[in-house]
């Protein structure tokens, strides 16, 4: 049923195709979600949303020609990509399921609520484990039923093609460049309908200057009309059908662009597929060769990078998986090898081998031998999964003749690789470990192995994490950065928020970092059994997901029995929350202090390392007898240039967004400090505040004037237009990295003693520090007044931020929190 919607003042239309009813009964895990969605202007849903109390899923975009079409007689311009479908993997019981869609405007609304039954077997866990390590042969079985869709939509693609074919006035025309940058090599025989959908494909996604060699291995079919039709393009035909591997060799040499994209010609491109690949050979040093991520018609994976066993045998990562947007296939890694069905090679490199080893002739190896042969040259090949193709699969073979083909291969595969094999290709069927090419090198010695791989490390924080969120996250971010850098596999695991933006994804190195999305507290149990070990580490952030995971060493020992886990208490919170007591009116005794703090202190028994912000809360954990490590802030010092006469104004940055010691900090100043400081400053000035923040808190503030600006993606020119930054904090623990931040700036501080302490900078000397209202006022008053007094703290400070947040200082320290002696 459509609906015509008004929500919170937003007309929407949208349809819920499936479920259809209020109260489903499921016998399994998987809920299907089904259906479009189109604002008043026609603009389809940022993201659709599928979420109950423990799980939260998001829909895959789904191109809805047939809504578009429907609603132009209106007059009304409809985003095709409005639809969206998402099988949903329900955890057991009783579930309130809620379907929301997130406009452009960032405001979520309510489509559909469900009660939904989820009945599942008690030994799901242990089947979902055991698919997980299923190594499945290198094609499908012939009942699998994921071949359907080449047989479903057969006739249809025919017709297609003979609709195109039968209008003499229309003509397929391919751009020409003089200097093409990629050059596209297809080879085909017959399946003209199939060729032609990778044509439009072609035309309608490749944005960049290509050219396009088609040879025609003696088709039958149609395929002859077709190019005929087809303008633009390099293409010859076989008197004999040379077969894929031949055909190909012989086409390359048409090619002129730096780059080969070897295509099938049964594969349909995506959006940005093309760009993506060139992007990621472009920017990853050594890269000779990039795949992408296969999907058949029916939204089964085929492949998201491919692994080589040591005799030779060869599996498809996540092979018919029926989502293929898990976040195990959603990070770029190295691989053995990926499938030319789409593949991207560097020319110079493929002529340097001369093409495909012919040995291969007619088909299937070439491409897993092609990459071992770059492998070997010394460069990488890599999956990246933003490339994503459909591909039909056998679409041009019988299904018993691919097999065979296969089979006779291998041999002669495991004949030229064997020595190669047996020294870096797993044998021990771990899918796992053996996804990416870095984990493959078992039984190389250690002082022989890559040093571009260091060890498997798992980190647990609240959320994906970002520069511009504050709240220890900016660190979290550098943390991650940094191991990835420096050979650690990573997989991140979000224990509270289950999303992130776009903004995360432009942050190059977080393509390469697993994130574990949609699983969260509830199911890290879940997770670690499926993991069990798989990591040599575990990191985690924060006392309240340590807590977490110290249950589960207590619980399941056995999950860590190879796994050292180190804890990152990036504060101790009891010591703030003690100070927020004693601000409410509720000053706890000493006994009572001591008791709360050492409460958290000893749930660090359950970690092999923890690690301190600060000197001072480091020894906490000394006097307990802990092995702790001491990380602080990464900061690297870019000084504004403006002088104290051209700045104006008092800055503040901090997360506003729920109560806490930011809000309290400035509802402090705003109505105990401000009123003060607008008395001894008689010249106009404002107070910016940057960061996210809450509606209500924007409402209580701006009227006793505080600027509210929100986050701001470039917060450096505020910076550099600023006198003065406030740091008004009342209680806190760990240490003011907004403090830091400022003084790097060059941008002078007022802050509360509470955080000169933490930082152990001296009032006066690199910042100016006060409590009470009239104090803290005054302080202000004289840094914004004081040109000599300004520059002297600005100096200072920053000398101090250049030592206590040296970067190459805290590379070393994080790098040696994961070195531990061999008898530990």
């Amino acid at each position: 049923m459509i609906f015509p919607a008004r929500s919170q003042g937003i007309h929407s239309f949208y349809s819920i195709e499936k479920p259809t009813q209020p109260f489903i009964y499921l016998k399994n895990s998987k809920f299907y979600v089904r259906g479009w969605f189109f604002d008043a202007e026609g603009k389809a849903a940022k993201q659709i949303k599928v979420q109950s109390k423990n799980d939260v899923f998001f829909c895959h975009p789904m191109e809805r020609t047939d809504i578009q079409k429907k609603y132009t007689s209106a007059d009304l311009s409809v985003d095709a990509m409005c639809g969206f479908e998402r099988f949903c993997d329900l955890s057991r019981g009783i579930k309130f399921v809620q379907i929301f869609a997130l406009l452009s405007s960032g405001l979520w609304i309510e489509l559909s609520r469900h009660l939904v039954v989820v009945f599942k077997s008690k030994d799901w866990r242990k089947k979902r484990i055991e698919k997980k390590i299923e190594v499945f042969s290198a094609f499908p079985k012939p009942e699998t039923p994921s071949l359907s869709p080449i047989t479903q939509n057969s006739q249809w693609l025919k017709h297609s093609l003979l609709l195109f074919l039968n209008n003499l006035t229309t003509t397929l025309k391919f751009p020409v460049f003089s200097s093409p940058l990629l050059s596209i090599v297809i080879s085909t025989r017959n399946r003209a309908e199939l060729l032609y959908q990778c044509f439009q494909s072609i035309l309608a996604y490749v944005g960049l200057p290509y050219e396009l060699i088609v040879v025609d291995n003696a088709s039958t079919d149609e395929t002859p009309l077709l190019l005929a039709k087809t303008e633009g393009i390099k293409t010859f035909r076989n008197d004999t059908d040379l077969e894929y591997l031949l055909s190909v060799n012989k086409a390359t040499l048409l090619a002129k662009a730096p780059y080969l994209l070897l295509l099938n010609n049964d594969i349909i491109l995506s959006p940005q597929t093309v760009e993506q690949m060139i992007r990621t050979m472009e920017s990853y040093p050594g890269c000779a060769a990039v795949g992408c991520k296969l999907v058949r018609p029916d939204g089964t994976l085929q492949e998201a990078g491919s692994i080589v066993w040591a005799d030779g045998s060869a599996l498809a990562y996540g092979r018919n998986d029926p989502d293929p947007m898990r976040p195990e296939y959603n990070f770029v890694r190295e691989v053995d090898y990926c499938s030319a069905a789409c593949l991207l090679v560097r020319r110079e490199l493929w002529e340097k081998l001369g093409g495909y080893d012919p040995q291969y002739a007619p088909a299937y190896y070439e491409d897993s031998d092609l990459c071992l042969s770059l492998w070997a040259m010394g460069y990488k090949v890599l999956y990246q999964p933003a490339a994503l193709v459909f591909h039909y699969e056998f679409g041009s073979r019988p299904l018993e003749t691919v097999k065979a083909m296969i089979e006779k291969n291998r041999w002669k595969f495991l004949e030229k690789w064997k020595q190669q094999l047996q020294l870096m290709h797993r044998d021990d069927g771990d899918v796992l470990k053996a996804r990416d090419k870095r984990h493959q090198s078992v039984y190389i010695p250690e002082k022989e192995k890559s040093s571009c791989f260091k060890a498997r490390i798992l980190v647990l924080d609240d959320c994906v994490p970002h520069f511009m969120m504050g709240r220890g996250f900016p660190r979290a971010i550098t943390i991650l950065q940094l191991l990835e850098q420096f050979g650690y596999f990573v997989t991140f695991y979000p224990m509270l928020s289950q999303e992130y933006s776009k903004k995360h994804l432009e942050l190059a190195f977080m393509e390469k970092i697993e994130l574990m999305i949609g699983w969260g507290s509830e199911r890290l149990e879940d997770f670690l059994q499926e993991r069990k070990e798989y990591y040599d580490f575990i990191f985690v952030s924060r006392i309240h997901n340590f807590m977490h995971v110290a249950k589960l060493v207590k619980k399941r020992p056995d999950f860590f029995s190879k796994t050292r886990v180190i804890y990152d208490a990036e504060a101790i919170v009891a010591r703030r929350e003690i100070l927020k007591k004693s601000l409410e009116g509720f000053a706890l005794k000493e006994k009572e202090k001591k008791e709360l703090i050492d409460k958290e202190l000893l749930i660090a028994q359950y970690a092999h390392r923890v690690v301190a912000v600060s000197k001072e809360e480091a020894q906490y954990f000394h006097q307990k007898g802990f092995d702790v490590h001491i990380l602080g802030h990464s900061i690297h010092c870019k000084p504004t240039e403006s002088s104290f006469e051209q700045r104006s104004g008092f800055l503040f940055v901090g997360y506003m967004g729920e109560e806490g010691p930011n809000t309290d900090g400035l509802s402090w100043f705003s109505h105990y400090v401000l009123p003060h400081l607008k008395k001894k400053i008689h010249s106009r000035f404002e107070v910016l505040a940057i960061g996210q923040v809450s509606k209500d808190f924007v409402e209580q503030l701006s009227p006793l004037g505080i600027k509210f600006l929100g986050l701001v993606e470039d917060i450096q020119p505020f910076f550099e237009k600023c006198r003065v930054f406030i740091a008004p904090t009342r209680y806190a623990a760990g240490i003011p990295m907004k403090v830091h931040e400022a003084a790097s700036y060059g941008l002078p501080v007022v802050a509360s003693k509470l955080l000169a302490k933490q930082l152990a900078w001296t009032p006066g000397e690199e910042l100016l520090a006060a409590d009470s209202p009239e104090d803290f006022a005054a302080c202000c008053e004289k840094l914004y007044q004081d040109a000599s007094l300004w520059k002297k703290i600005r100096e200072s400070a920053l000398n101090k931020v250049k030592i206590d947040c040296d970067p190459k200082r805290f590379e070393e320290n994080l790098l040696s929190l994961f070195t531990f002696p061999r008898d530990q």
